[in-house]
């Protein structure tokens, strides 16, 4: 053998020994003849223990077979090598039973002495486990996203949808392969899809998140309010999307002005009771002398007059009745009714005010409740109020706490406060119309009437107990809902 043969062959014993990838020589048998030290480490096995050895013994028993048949249809084929990865992902076993994922190669050669085949290994368990984290992680991402009660959905630099997830979906009434790769002139209308695209590019323009209310239509073209808040998103190739999620908020905006309208309605039914008794007293007195002078006087000219007098007066009492018809309540639509949704709902509405007056809540509903039997509206209105009033009770922050839980055949509410609470000379008159133990121009006394007259009429019980400087509890009790 030449020097150049002997420095060729040092050279190539270098190579092999100090590869990180494991390399494995077998003959025609399938015995080992080579092992380097990287297959060793693998294996967990000396080269002493494996020369000679079946390659058998470093794969699982349940894949031996296929093994076998795969290096016998190698042979008889003229390709000399396969590139890693080409093999796919084959199963090493270790000296100590543990099974392992790895990458492969194979290549074959021919000398003298017979035909030898090598296998590089390269062992990939710590990108198997990297792979299924992400893929586990992707999974749980998906699933938080498809659950969300918000909308989601990135935009391209041109409005194109990149993705959506399914609240989305319901919302458009559309699965995503139909919307992905579309603009937003081609999903919704046109004036719309000119707002959005708009302000998709102040989004983009700005580099700042922007919150904002859309008014946007379902399928069945009813329009809805959204708040909206959109974001520039930048992924790491630098591309720039708009990503945004979206709240339905038409029923709570629809609850805040039933909720404005309440308020005015008790300011007009103070008004319009105040006036009855204010106006309606002067103006029987004025009625009954003038009826009085019409039946004495016997000159035409003055009964005229003073029947006029009586005709303004009757109109003026067909008015104020008018005004207290119109301040009353409509009928209970009353049904099926989740208390913890109309709870959350009613602290959402108020959640800026609970925060402006730092009041901490501890809302404790057990999610399955049995649903109550109420209008809805009306119980929106009866926890709006409680609530307000234990701001009210709070002015310098505390803790509101609500709990519920199933007694018999009703529900049990409980609003508790941490304020100031109610003096007991004044407990049995809370209910009372028009009375009230805030200062005047502050609260009209009907509040708490209200609520009262809506237990009434839903079967229901309130209660209060408080404790001056220890706050005030209300408990209410409302029929369950019939089981269909």
């Amino acid at each position: 053998m030449t020097d150049d043969e002997l420095i060729g062959e040092a050279h190539l014993r270098h190579i092999v020994e100090s590869a990180m990838d494991a390399i494995i020589t077998i003959d025609a048998d399938q015995r080992i003849v080579l092992i380097n030290p990287a297959a060793q480490r693998m294996f967990r096995c000396a080269a002493t223990d494996a020369l000679g050895q079946p390659i058998d013994r470093f794969i699982p028993e349940r894949f031996r077979p296929a093994h076998q048949g795969h290096i016998k249809t190698f042979d008889q084929t003229r390709v000399t090598t396969r590139r890693m990865g080409a093999l796919g992902s084959v199963m090493g076993l270790r000296t100590d039973d543990e099974e392992f994922p790895a990458e492969a190669s194979i290549s074959q050669f021919e000398t003298a002495t017979g035909k030898y085949f090598t296998v590089i290994l390269r062992d990939i368990t710590q990108r198997k486990h990297a792979e299924t984290a992400l893929q586990e992680s992707e999974a749980r991402f998906k699933a938080f996203m498809d659950n969300s009660p918000a909308v989601a959905f990135l935009k391209d630099s041109q409005g194109r949808y990149v993705y959506i997830n399914r609240q989305f979906e319901v919302h458009l009434n559309k699965p995503a392969a139909e919307v992905l790769g579309k603009s937003v002139f081609e999903v919704w209308p046109p004036d719309i899809a000119h707002q959005l695209h708009d302000r998709d590019a102040q989004t983009l323009v700005g580099d700042a998140p922007s919150e904002q209310i859309e008014v946007l239509p379902d399928p069945a073209g009813e329009t809805h309010l959204w708040l909206v808040l959109k974001f520039p998103v930048r992924d790491a190739a630098g591309k720039r999307y708009v990503g945004g999620v979206g709240l339905d908020i038409t029923h709570r905006k629809a609850l805040e002005e039933q909720l404005r309208q309440t308020e005015r309605l008790a300011e007009l039914g103070t008004l319009a009771s105040g006036m009855a008794h204010e106006i309606g007293t002067p103006m029987n007195v004025i009625l009954g002398r003038a009826e009085l002078l019409m039946r004495k006087t016997q000159e035409e000219q003055t009964k005229k007059g003073l029947e006029t007098i009586v005709a303004q007066v009757e109109r003026i009492t067909k008015l104020m009745n008018q005004l207290l018809t119109f301040a009353r309540r409509r009928p209970s639509e009353r049904g099926p009714m989740d208390v913890g949704d109309t709870v959350d709902t009613c602290l959402e509405i108020l959640s800026e005010r609970l925060a402006r007056h730092h009041v901490m809540v501890d809302s404790s509903i057990p999610p399955d409740l049995p649903p109550i039997h109420a209008d809805q509206d009306q119980m929106s209105q009866v926890f709006l109020n409680l609530f307000i009033n234990a701001v009210h009770a709070m002015p310098e922050g505390g803790r509101l706490r609500i709990t519920a839980e199933p007694t018999g055949k009703h529900v049990t509410v409980t609003v508790a406060d941490t304020g100031h609470g109610i003096p007991e000379e004044h407990l049995t008159k809370i209910f009372t119309p028009f009375f009230t133990t805030k200062e005047v121009g502050k609260g009209t006394g009907l509040g708490l009437t209200v609520v009262h007259g809506t237990m009434q009429e839903h079967g229901g019980t309130i209660t209060v107990e408080s404790q001056k400087g220890k706050g005030t509890a209300f408990t209410l009790t409302l029929p369950m809902a019939q089981s269909q």
